[in-house]
């Protein structure tokens, strides 16, 4: 637990804003964190704020596996303090990181209406405020931006036209070719099937040797004027998060020779 800090021991009265704002509301509690103790955790309800005016902070989140990625490291002094929480104020419902002391750290301790008395009459903690927000605004736009990379397909279409060499047997499946429009043959040795989009899982045909980046075990040519889309191989990552039910499947199922079946999309 923090230890409770006497006020008027942290020489607040010189400062121009912080002054008058404990001068006006009494009730906020000036805190010492010690090195690791938590200012506020991932997951938890709060709106209370935080002003470390010296010190500093370790920013994390947690990962699917229960353990912490640090996130950046915050130094706050008196010239530059740190406003801590804020997001909660402005409509987040839950914490969205873990903010721990690195050493000793002052704070102060405020709740969610002294954030408006700041706004409405303290224009240097509010200008905090804004480049907070601004760059919380930066970093959650980038972090979609990353998203979105890791998501899109960037699928290429093309056209391939009758008897079209799409792949042969032994070639590796760097590339995963989807089926619009049109009908492929699958062939291996003189055998071979004609295959629509609908007897392919989303259209996509030999899935299996794309996701476990290894060699085409059959012939597929276009049996007809198609219309493809085609996916790069440093795809596979998006494609997983786009369909993670279908690529549980194709990976769950035995590799075994095997005669392709409308709908299995897998090449013996």
């Amino acid at each position: 637990m923090p230890d409770l800090l006497d006020p008027a021991t942290l020489d607040l009265a010189s400062d121009p804003e912080l002054g008058p704002l404990l001068a006006a509301h009494p009730d906020i509690t000036a805190l010492r964190y010690r090195d690791g103790e938590r200012l506020v955790i991932e997951g938890e309800a709060s709106q209370d704020l935080f002003i470390v005016r010296k010190g500093s902070l370790m920013v994390e989140k947690a990962l699917p596996d229960g353990t912490l990625r640090p996130l950046a490291q915050l130094e706050c002094s008196l010239d530059a303090p740190v406003i801590i929480g804020e997001m909660a104020y402005f409509g987040a419902q839950q914490r969205t990181a873990t903010v721990r002391a690195v050493g000793s750290c002052q704070v102060l301790h405020l709740k969610p209406s002294h954030l408006d008395a700041i706004m409405a009459g303290f224009p240097g903690l509010t200008r905090i405020l804004c480049r907070q927000f601004t760059t919380r605004l930066k970093e959650a736009n980038e972090d979609l931006r990353d998203l979105r990379a890791r998501l899109d397909l960037a699928a290429e279409r093309r056209m391939a036209e009758p008897d079209e060499l799409l792949f042969t047997t032994g070639d590796r499946a760097d590339t995963l070719f989807q089926l619009v429009m049109g009908s492929i043959r699958v062939e291996e040795g003189a055998q071979g099937r004609v295959l629509k989009p609908e007897d392919l899982p989303g259209g996509f045909f030999d899935l299996e040797a794309y996701l476990r980046q290894s060699l085409h075990r059959t012939t597929v040519r276009a049996a007809e004027s198609c219309f493809l889309g085609v996916i790069g191989g440093d795809r596979r990552e998006a494609f997983l998060r786009g369909y993670p039910s279908l690529v549980l499947a194709i990976l769950a199922s035995p590799r075994q020779s095997r005669e392709p079946s409308p709908g299995s999309g897998i090449s013996p």
